[in-house]
This record gives structure tokens, C-alpha cells and sequence, in this order.
């Protein structure tokens, strides 16, 4: 059994090899005019996602849930396959495709340089940008206010930045997932922050989320069936 579960992560490995060498580290083209974002929360072996769509004042205008039972556990830099699934349910399912979609995860700060954000955005052809608390990998100084940012890097590569949005708290890292330029990833990132450490589109996903799994297992929600989402349009891959 632990053969072959180190057999089935280093194929998983070697999935994000691949997934790396189409990560595009340009764009978007044309203006940032929605954004998006997608948080999940767990209960047991369920994963319960949220995918927001907000307006220019961070007014939530659309919102999508999915369910899912995970069949990878918990480990660091495979958060893709325990994750992606029930986030791109999530994701297909807004009316709308933002511009820009913020993930709760990393990006190109990974040790094989494809983590959550790169992969759901190489998966979606959609531009993504990873904020996650940690980093996976990668060298940087701590910038010391609030406001202020430093540069994350990995043996002199360009990984993305480590921000500071509120005095006391410890900072976020910002990296580009895929179909946007690192300072793209961090000017999205920084008009999105407003009175919270993360940035506002991502808190409100992670809350929503916390609220639907919630509300689902206290039986507040019927848990989405295959057929609930029917009715929304879905976008291409």
C-alpha cells in the first residue's frame, strides 16, 4: 500500500511538471475590469467551494457552490488534487468569467512551479493569481508596514511578493498562477485589499464557503446534486 501510494504521488508529481510548461507568465490583455475568487472549506471527506464574482466597490454580484468528496488527502504541494475538482465546479458555474481570479493557494511559489492557482488556471485557460499565508518555496525579506511589499524569489527566480496589508498581522504572498504578469498579479491583488488581511474577494469566498458547509451538514442546504447544475452555463476549458 505505501508503494503504491508513492508511486500515484510521483505521477501526480509528474502532472505538474507538465502543467508548468504551459503556465503563461503574461497578461491578462485589455483591462482588469471583474475579479473573481475561490476558496474552499472541509468537513470529514467533503470539500465545499465558493466562487465569487465582485464589482468594482467589492460588492459580491454572483456566486457559485459546489460539493465534492476528496479522494487525496491533505499534502503540501499537491493541494490541486485534493482541491481543483470541486473548485472548478465552483467556477464553471458563475454567469460570468471574471478577468482576473484571486485562489486561495499558490502559484508559481511551488516546488515544481504549479501549484493550486497555476493549475486551475492552465485547466480553465483563465487568468489566475495565487494569495496564499505560506509559501511552498522561495527567499524574501518581510516587508516591515502595512502597505509595503518585497520580492519572493527561488534561486534568483521571480516568484512573486510578499505584501503587507495590515499593521500586526504577518504578511500574504502573491504569485501569478497562469495568463498574467507578476506585477499584474500583485496590482490585482493590492486594489483588492480594503480593511482585512486578505484581499476582499478571497475573505468573502472563504466565508462563504465556511457558511455553505456549514449550513449544509446543520441540513439548512440540501447538498448539490449533479443535476442542480443544470441550469448554469458552464465555461469551456
Amino acid at each position: 500500500m505505501i508503494a503504491q501510494d508513492a508511486s500515484r504521488f510521483q505521477d501526480l508529481r509528474r502532472i505538474q511538471t507538465n502543467i508548468a510548461q504551459q503556465v503563461v507568465l503574461e497578461g491578462p490583455a485589455g483591462a482588469v475590469t471583474s475579479i473573481g475568487a475561490v476558496a474552499q472549506s472541509f468537513a470529514d471527506d467533503l470539500a465545499f467551494s465558493c466562487a465569487i464574482l465582485v464589482d468594482a466597490s467589492m460588492n459580491v454580484i454572483d456566486e457559485a457552490t459546489a460539493i465534492a468528496k476528496t479522494t487525496v488527502p491533505y499534502i503540501p504541494g499537491l493541494l490541486f488534487f485534493r482541491e481543483g475538482p470541486v473548485a472548478m465546479a465552483a467556477i464553471k458555474k458563475l454567469r460570468k468569467r471574471p478577468d482576473v481570479l484571486i485562489v486561495s493557494g499558490c502559484g508559481i511559489n511551488h516546488p515544481r512551479f504549479a501549484g493550486l492557482a497555476s493549475h486551475l488556471g492552465v485547466e480553465l485557460n483563465m487568468s489566475t493569481v495565487g494569495v496564499s499565508q505560506e509559501t511552498l518555496c522561495g527567499d524574501y525579506v518581510e516587508p516591515g508596514e502595512a502597505c509595503c511589499f518585497t520580492r519572493l524569489t527561488f534561486k534568483g527566480r521571480p516568484l512573486g511578493f510578499v505584501l503587507k496589508t495590515v499593521t500586526g498581522a504577518r504578511p500574504i504572498f502573491i504569485s501569478p498562477g497562469h495568463r498574467i504578469s507578476l506585477q499584474c498579479a500583485l496590482q490585482v491583488v493590492q486594489r483588492c485589499v480594503v480593511n482585512h488581511r486578505l484581499p476582499e474577494p478571497l475573505r468573502l469566498a472563504h466565508v462563504k464557503a465556511r457558511h455553505f458547509r456549514s449550513a449544509t451538514r446543520s441540513g439548512q442546504l440540501a447538498p448539490i446534486r449533479t443535476a442542480d447544475t443544470a441550469g448554469r452555463p458552464a465555461h469551456n476549458q
